[in-house]
Order: C-alpha cells, then structure tokens, then sequence
C-alpha cells in the first residue's frame, strides 16, 4: 500500500447499489497511481451487488446487505471493518439517506468525508435548477454544474 504524507493513506467507499460507476473509475484513478483502496458496499440483497470481480481487482472488497444474504448483514456504517481499521478518508455515493449516515459516522470520527451526489439532473447546465443542493457559506449551488462531489462538511444536511 502507498502511502504519501499528502494524499490518501487509506482510501474507503460506501455505497448502496447507486454510485458504482464514479466510485469504479475513482478506484480505477487511484490504482494507476499506485494506491490500493479499501471499498465498502451495501446493497438490499445479493442479487443487488455489482462489479464486484472488478472492486475486487482494485482493492480490497468489504460487502453487507440488509437481509444477510452476502457479506455482513446490516448497513454500510455497521460493518465490523469500520471498527478494526482507522480511516483518514472517505469517499462515498449512493442513495442520500445512506450518504447522510456515512457523514454522520465521518463527522463523529473526525475523517474527512466527500460524497458524489446522485440529485436528479435534468438540463446538465444548471438551467433548470432541478438538482441544486444547499451548501455551507455558498447558498443554493447546481450539483450539476458545481458538483457532482462535495466535502460532507460543507452539504447542509442534517446529521
């Protein structure tokens, strides 16, 4: 594992069945560059895991479904991995509520936390305002144009 005092020591993602495709191209960033990422991903059930020969070819794959039928059973924030290992980074994206837990866990263990959002985005320009977030001394911003990824820390979202 690569490790540099200005990057990334541990690299960790969190996603539920959204979000796989910015996280696989983030992974598959990071690998050329000679990191090797932890990736957390939580679904409903087995059947709704994906890519995970190709997570697994990026890093190391940690996985929970809500009904126990692969992995851990239970949330992506309740995994055991998250109690054995310390993380300085979290990169996630998925359904919001998911996104909003994963936050919470980050703020009250102090790691800094960027969520790729997933708002529905009609005009891709910011025109139509339909994917606009509030965000922390900026007001109303279009993730589509000033996004998709932000610092959890500065989303208005309560957690």
């Amino acid at each position: 594992r690569r490790s540099s005092d200005l990057t990334t020591l541990y690299l960790h993602y969190l996603l539920e069945e959204v979000g796989i495709a910015p996280l696989l191209f983030y992974g598959k960033i990071l690998n050329e560059q000679g990191f090797k990422p932890d990736f957390l991903l939580g679904a409903r059930s087995k059947k709704d895991l994906l890519e995970l020969d190709y997570f697994k070819s990026l890093g190391d794959l940690y996985l929970t479904t809500n009904d126990g039928s692969y992995g851990e059973k239970g949330f992506v924030v309740d995994h055991s991995i998250l109690e054995e290992k310390e993380y300085r980074n979290i990169y996630t994206c998925g359904p919001k509520p998911m996104m909003m837990a994963v936050a919470g866990y980050a703020k009250r263990n102090d790691i800094i936390c960027e969520a790729s959002l997933e708002n529905k985005m009609a005009c891709g320009i910011g025109a139509c305002l339909c994917c606009v977030e509030n965000i922390k001394d900026e007001g109303n911003v279009c993730v589509c144009k000033e996004g998709p990824i932000f610092n959890t820390k500065d989303l208005l979202w309560q957690i």
